[in-house]
């Protein structure tokens, strides 16, 4: 049987599409050959020949090599000059930190916003009050992350109101990619707590950080760095250099849910006997893509507070969450 010459070529041609597949080269060194179907600004979607459909966090991308078309024969242009072509859409741009709205502070976020209330009255008359605010912005090599947390408790019985705990920290770190697992970062950490008498903390510090986990699944680092520690308290006020090491963990057990711990070691490095430590931990279920829930741990321990003030705190809240920005 004869086959048109257009036919022919057009068998020819996707023969050969195989060829000419597109190769993604992931940050570990692993490689993904196939055809690059789809691309946003946070995922790449291959298909392949032998795991069908892949989904490519960029995160996760180092290097992207996209092989050219075969060209095509004058008398096949000729032939599908009559045919009537959409023009294919631009290519989506790299994500940037600092690019958007604002120069990017409007723009980009991904995290959750949650709050927490409980009331009492009769024997007990207690208000307790919780809010927290966590962001990330990812721009491929960088990525800033940005808190905050309050927490208030009241006691009513009395017919007074008595304020046991009245407390809000927060702060931001950016973070930027050296090597494969290797990154440096910058910090701020402020805090405040009325009942310790600390009027207000301020910590900016810097160091290097170290990918020692990181997957689809489960994120680990370790940082080291130095910290200048300013703090207005009762008594004196001071100004103290610190060494700190920290730690943060990340795990998505499904869809759903997810949990993150955070730990941070403060060492005086002019009085080797004071030393700070800081530890958060929370699990939380989407109940939608929107909203969850949340239950979260936390504890602050200073070895040498100002006045009267005990030396541990630690807090227990659970809540409502709402989330914001993309959501997988």
């Amino acid at each position: 049987m004869m086959i048109k010459r257009p036919a022919a070529a057009v068998l020819i041609i996707l023969g050969t599409l195989n060829v000419f597949a597109d190769d993604i080269t992931l940050r570990n060194g692993d490689r993904v050959s196939g055809k690059i179907v789809e691309q946003t600004d946070d995922w790449v979607t291959v298909e392949t020949e032998y795991a069908g459909k892949v989904r490519i966090g960029r995160a996760f991308i180092a290097k992207i090599a996209e092989k050219a078309a075969p060209s095509v024969p004058p008398a096949m242009v000729k032939a599908e000059s009559s045919v009537k072509k959409e023009d294919p859409a631009p290519p989506p741009s790299k994500a940037k930190l600092f690019g958007g709205r604002f120069m990017g502070l409007a723009d980009g976020w991904e995290g959750n916003a949650n709050i927490g209330f409980s009331y009492t009255s009769g024997n007990s008359n207690i208000t307790t009050l919780s809010t927290g605010l966590r962001a990330v912005k990812n721009g491929g090599s960088d990525k800033l992350t940005v808190y905050v947390r309050s927490h208030w408790h009241s006691n009513h019985g009395t017919g007074q109101l008595v304020t046991t705990q009245n407390a809000f920290w927060g702060g931001g770190r950016y973070d930027r990619n050296l090597k494969r697992r290797v990154f440096g970062f910058v910090s701020y950490d402020f805090e405040r707590d009325r009942p310790k008498k600390l009027n207000f903390r301020s910590v900016v510090g810097g160091g290097l950080g170290h990918h020692l986990v990181k997957n689809d699944r489960t994120e680990v680092d370790v940082l080291a760095g130095a910290g200048w520690n300013r703090t207005w308290q009762a008594g004196p006020n001071t100004d103290t250099p610190e060494a700190l090491f920290g730690a943060v963990l990340k795990h998505r057990f499904n869809e759903r849910i997810r949990a993150q711990q955070t730990s941070t070691y403060y060492q005086n490095m002019t009085a080797l006997s004071s030393y700070r430590f800081l530890f958060d931990a929370s699990i939380s279920a989407d109940v939608t893509k929107r909203i969850g829930f949340f239950v979260t741990v936390g504890d602050r321990f200073n070895n040498k507070p100002a006045g009267t003030a005990k030396r541990n705190d630690f807090l227990f809240t659970t809540g409502m969450k709402w989330n914001f920005g993309k959501k997988k």
